[in-house]
């Protein structure tokens, strides 16, 4: 294989119907050209539901009735953290679109793009197969002609979505430590175009003042066409500064490629991470002298090369050392189910925030948004494949090949991207594998180098640029060239945005060290920290990850940043960026260090001391980075005030000043954006801070804050929410068509309240034509073992293929589940089986209506009853057990309708909610023993009586309460195997919190342990305690009404 020698952008190619060097092309204002192309968003006015009860959800005349609208890209909610995967893993979710295609659509090509379904996605056009596409992370496109009808007919498209582990497809075969999530999660397009049409365009810099254009054109059309392409560059003021052309024959039902360099362009601006600037390239394709397609790039003019000979960055022929973090696409509440606004946010944040200059994709391709945003912001990007250390069989591996195919082809326009990864995440060497992987994407785009990350060294080097994790707390020094790290820190220094201040600070100088020590090795490109965020995780071993959350990020799963965040924020350049000065200490007694650490991108800082001038001193700590840090030493830690002067050019320009933290006295929101659109998709971010009387946030603070909203829209997140060191965040997101103004409250006991409001401006964007007239609404997934109260005997079980891997069933007659329920329409799902029978279901009292549980095979999450329509407000669902065979419910659905306040429960709970822990193993209840109310009892197993010492209250605050004042507690704040389950006074501490897991588990919030019947005992008297988590019955519970 050929290894590139030094990644400059892209080698000339011989021009195609083109004479002689072209020529400086005169300036001249573009002018747009009609053609037959058109996008229209295809995001509205979807219906979803989990699977048929015949499993068949693609049929044009289906009942819909259990269906609920939704807007793209859509799945399912969950809290922020201490959920397992199972929670989002079912076999089919399908989601329906009807739509219409007016008659000028006659005789165009229709095509269907889908930038991302996780993880399988099977797409069916009016009831037929047009394809499978498998693979989470990247995009594909379908072209439905053939399936579709024009001139007003009704036309369904349906997709059902696998999102079960699939051990067959990257990244999954092996554990891996993210969640791949489920669900349509990016955004739909219908491409309209002519027959004739640009299939891609690709665009690269062979020097700064010429491009080189390589178009792909279809022909569809049954007869050879004589086709000319034209290139023109405009620049940002509309200005037309180069042009190319190319003319070819295209036999009919083929495509051919053009390739032809530009006319020069004089004084090109160029693109870099301090000015990014953006040309666009309009490529034009005229059939005869009739226009019939022009297609749109964005294209920034840069050259790229990682130096085999001296190891640095060059871009446009000068040195950058890269310094960066890397991104999971993974949020709170929804996953990676984000509208386009949260992916911006997420590239403004990294660039302008967080102060890198470069961000990895660990570990897969992400949304093209994402992408789009780091052009504009100058954000360079390391794009990679998915996976994580596993690699499979030869199939597995085509999947991967073709990964690569896709990333590449789909993302190549992007000045942002600077290096392609394709070698699986922390992945031992396979010659055969990495050389096809590597030879592709080299086919595809010879402008660019290719990295393979790997943790280790004397790995095979087939790609251009040795990428390493390395997790040594420095920076090794190099054994090959040229030399990039691409992971640090993260999982061997994880720490919580609650943790004491020193373990904050201790996290922060290993980030330190490790950027200072690659600063000052002028061989090593660059390094990249792990991680910008945390993210939910399918591992739960503290300390790096607890709750199904790694704490290895700068900023927390909110996108809050940490204390030790400053160590990338603090290298912004202050004639760009601004200046920039952080004290690095909560200024406490007992708690802060006596030497008092501030970061900033200053020339000088002035540090005061409880009004004292502790002296104006020069950056002294890690001197190799470009702002080092300021120490001040020998400080007496009292009460009282810090303040921080940045100097620069002889002045005072940014102060930063920070108090020791008082009691919370007060609530504080932001919203990210003042206005969002009615698309029904769309949200901001809206964070919540409890202050002191300083306005400072208590980081000590985890009230429990409830919201309400009123307005045209909907809270994503948990009320109530805990906060974690006096922070937390939901989104508001806005209902379909829906204008006007979302006003949130938040509220917490002892706190005065807080309000923002967020505006709603109309949806504009050209659309799918004929979605129907579907009353848009809110769903909510409500788990039954939860949710439901049961009389009679009900059982738990055990199902990987069921929503939350479980289900609740009774095969006696006359036993009941009912549901509470705010709404205005509610779908129950269930398991049928050949085995089961039915069930009487009514809503409010009403008319019973017979519903069948029988199937000729078992199927999980089906939606088997509707309540229809209901006046918004609280209602009743009951499910009576006929008595002809077993009654298996899954979940339900509830819809609310705008406006509404929409919240998943908090783990494993609807609020406060008092009932009975029974035992799933032993089938006895968590019991106070004599009734004792002494502090330090420990808990047992009891045959269940309804005693008042075996009733617990789930309160908001995640504490389980008996007697009213008395809390389930780990004793001595126990964190090991063993640790005791005891009463005693409530009093807020965290051993005193617990999360109610959709697995049946309950966790202690602080330990990340699981409540345990010691010895896997079942009899009476069997202790309780905290053990690391099993997956055994004696550790699973239902709380009983």
């Amino acid at each position: 294989m050929r290894r590139l020698a030094a990644a400059l952008t892209a080698l000339c190619i011989v021009v195609v119907g083109l004479a002689a060097m072209p020529r400086p092309a005169a300036a001249a204002v573009y002018v747009p050209q009609s053609s037959n192309r058109s996008v229209l968003n295809f995001n509205t006015q979807w219906l979803f539901a989990g699977d048929m009860p015949n499993g068949a959800g693609q049929g044009v005349s289906l009942d819909e009735s259990t269906f609920v609208p939704v807007s793209l890209p859509y799945f399912r909610t969950h809290p922020h953290k201490g959920f397992p995967k199972g929670d989002f893993e079912v076999p089919a979710s399908w989601y329906r679109r009807h739509f219409t295609l007016p008659s000028q659509y006659a005789g165009r090509r229709i095509a269907v793009e889908f930038q991302g379904v996780s993880k399988v996605a099977d797409v069916y056009v009016n009831g037929t197969l047009v394809g499978q596409h498998k693979g989470a992370y990247t995009s594909f496109t379908y072209d439905i002609t053939p399936y579709v009808s024009v001139g007003g007919a009704d036309n369904v498209i349906a997709v059902k979505v696998d999102s079960m582990t699939r051990n067959d497809i990257p990244p999954e075969g092996g554990a891996i430590d993210y969640y791949v999530w489920g669900g349509i999660v990016r955004d739909v397009n219908m491409i309209i175009t002519d027959p004739v049409h640009v299939d891609w365009a690709f665009l690269t810099t062979p020097t700064l003042n010429t491009v080189n254009a390589r178009t792909r054109v279809r022909n569809d059309s049954s007869t050879a066409k004589s086709i000319t392409v034209v290139t023109q560059i405009v620049d940002a003021g509309n200005n037309v500064v180069a042009t190319g052309t190319g003319t070819q024959t295209i036999p009919g039902q083929s495509a051919a490629e053009f390739s032809y360099n530009t006319s020069t362009i004089a004084n090109p601006n160029t693109w870099h991470p301090d000015h990014p600037y953006l040309y666009t390239a309009y490529t034009q394709v005229r059939d005869g002298s009739a226009y019939v397609d022009e297609h749109k790039t964005r294209l920034g003019i840069r050259t790229i090369q990682f130096s085999r000979s001296d190891g640095k960055f060059y871009l446009n022929g000068q040195p950058l050392k890269l310094r960066g973090l890397d991104r999971h696409e993974s949020y709170p509440y929804i996953g990676r189910a984000a509208p386009n606004r949260l992916q911006v946010k997420d590239a403004d944040i990294l660039k302008n925030e967080l102060g890198v200059n470069i961000v990895r994709t660990s570990h897969y391709p992400q949304d093209p948004e994402f992408l789009d945003r780091a052009d504009e912001i100058g954000l360079l990007v390391m794009e990679e494949i998915p996976g994580w250390q596993y690699i499979g069989n030869t199939a597995w591996q085509d999947i991967a090949v073709e990964n690569v195919r896709e990333m590449v082809t789909r993302d190549r326009h992007h000045p942002s991207i600077v290096l392609w990864g394709v070698r699986i995440n922390e992945s031992g060497d396979n010659h055969g594998f990495y050389t096809r992987t590597n030879d592709l994407a080299h086919q595809l785009d010879p402008s660019r180098p290719t990295g393979g990350v790997r943790n280790f060294k004397g790995s095979e080097f087939l790609e251009d640029v040795y990428t390493y994790n390395d997790f040594s707390g420095t920076a090794t020094d190099p054994t090959v060239l040229p030399w990039l790290i691409t992971e640090s820190v993260g999982h061997t220094a994880p720490v919580r945005s609650w943790d004491s201040e020193s373990a904050l600070l201790g996290t922060m100088r290993v980030h330190l060290n490790v950027q200072n020590t690659a600063a000052g090795k002028s061989n090593i490109s660059g390094a990249m920290g792990w991680a910008a965020f945390d993210y939910n995780t399918t591992f739960v071993t503290p300390p790096s990850c607890e709750n199904y959350t790694c704490y290895h990020g700068v900023s927390d799963i909110y996108r809050i940043p940490k204390l030790d965040a400053a160590a990338f924020a603090s290298q912004r350049d202050p004639a760009l960026y601004g200046p920039y000065v952080s004290i690095l200490s909560y200024w406490t007694p007992g708690v802060s260090s006596s030497t008092i650490q501030v970061a900033g991108n200053c020339q000088q800082v002035e540090l005061f001391a409880n009004g004292v001038s502790r002296g104006r001193i020069n950056p002294n700590a890690y001197t190799n980075l470009p702002h080092p840090l300021f120490q001040f030493t020998g400080l007496t830690v009292a009460a009282g005030q810090l303040r921080a002067d940045c100097w620069i050019g002889g002045q005072i320009v940014a102060t930063d000043t920070r108090y020791t933290p008082g009691a919370a006295t007060h609530l504080t929101l932001t919203a990210d954006d003042t206005a969002i659109k009615a698309d029904g998709s769309d949200m901001t971010r809206v964070v919540v801070k409890a202050l002191d009387s300083n306005n400072q946030v208590v980081p000590t603070n985890s009230a429990a804050v409830t919201f309400a909203l009123t307005g045209p829209g909907a809270v994503v997140g948990e009320s109530p929410l805990t906060l974690e060191a006096g922070t937390g965040a939901v989104y508001l997101k806005s209902a379909l068509g829906q204008t006007g103004t979302m006003t949130l409250t938040a509220s917490a006991p002892g706190l005065t309240a807080a309000n923002v409001n967020v505006n709603i401006a109309a949806f504009t964007d050209p659309v799918v034509p004929g979605g129907g007239s579907y009353a848009f609404g809110f769903p909510t997934d409500v788990n039954e073992r939860q949710r439901f109260s049961y009389s009679g005997t009900w059982q738990t079980g055990t199902d990987n293929q069921a929503f939350s891997k479980d289900n609740t069933w009774s095969n006696t007659a006359g036993n009941t589940a009912t549901l509470s329920f705010t709404g205005n329409r509610v779908v129950l799902y269930g398991i049928q089986d050949p085995a089961h029978g039915s069930a009487a279901i009514s809503v409010d009292s009403g008319p019973e209506q017979t519903v069948s549980f029988r199937a000729s095979a078992r199927r999980t999450d089906v939606a088997l009853f509707t309540s229809g329509t209901l006046p918004q407000g609280t209602h009743t669902l009951r499910v009576r057990v006929v008595g002809d065979g077993a009654v298996a419910l899954d979940r339900a659905i509830v819809v609310s309708a705008a406006p509404a306040l929409v919240t998943p429960p908090p783990p494993g709970s609807d609020g406060s909610r008092a009932g009975t822990l029974v035992g799933t193993q032993s089938s006895r209840c968590v019991d106070v023993p004599s009734a004792s109310t002494t502090n330090g009892t420990q808990v047992q197993l009891w045959d269940c009586n309804g005693g008042t010492n075996q009733r617990w209250t789930y309160t908001s605050s995640r504490q389980l309460m008996v007697y009213g004042n008395k809390c389930l507690d780990a004793n001595g704040q126990g964190t090991s195997n063993g640790t005791t389950a005891i009463i005693w006074d409530c009093n807020g501490g965290t051993n005193q919190q617990w999360n109610l897991n959709a697995n049946g588990t309950i966790t202690g919030v602080q330990s990340g342990l699981c409540l345990d019947a010691a010895g896997t005992g079942t009899a009476n008297g069997t202790k309780i305690q905290l053990w690391s988590c099993t997956g055994g019955t004696n550790q699973q519970w239902t709380l009983r009404s």
